[in-house]
């Protein structure tokens, strides 16, 4: 196994340990406020903030893997109609598309987290770069994986066998 093919494979396995964490977090914390709130009478003010938080940073990183394992929602039924080599081209060009809006998002997700660099959270406290940041990092994991996807051989996977053909 090359070296590439290795640090590929700890990027997805941490990637991928990161988000079933961040979705483990996301759940406890919205039980416990709904435990807190409703329960207790005495609602916790940083449950729904940690919750969003963990939201957004489950989305970005989340959006790369199904990105890399293919899983996101597509309308194929054109490109399925198409030769070999014309599929190849819309297929190219339709990575090629979204290759460049990740670059724009990771562009203006930078700034906005340069920006509010003075900012904090409300009951966290935490900086404001914290959320902002899964934009950009998101964006790059995203960039990443369509990049192996396009240049390393190992990264291409079959479609699921439990993908519905419409």
């Amino acid at each position: 196994m090359s070296a590439l093919k290795r640090v590929d494979e700890v990027i997805i396995t941490s990637t991928s340990w990161l988000v079933a964490y961040l979705t483990l977090q996301m759940c406890l914390v919205v039980l416990l406020g709904v435990f807190t709130r409703y329960v207790l009478n005495n609602s916790l003010a940083w449950t729904e903030e940690l919750a969003r938080y963990s939201m957004m940073w489950l989305s970005w990183l989340g959006g790369g893997l199904a990105l890399r394992r293919g899983s996101h929602i597509a309308v194929e039924f054109l490109t399925d109609a198409l030769p070999p080599s014309a599929r190849a081209v819309v297929v190219l060009a339709g990575r090629l598309g979204v290759f460049f809006f990740l670059g724009v998002c990771l562009w203006y997700g930078a700034d906005l987290t340069s920006r509010v660099s003075m900012q904090s959270t409300i009951a966290l406290g935490i900086s404001m770069q914290v959320p902002y940041a899964a934009i950009p990092v998101g964006s790059f994991m995203m960039a990443y994986h369509l990049l192996a996807l396009m240049a390393f051989p190992w990264a291409r996977t079959e479609r699921s066998k439990t993908e519905v053909q419409v």
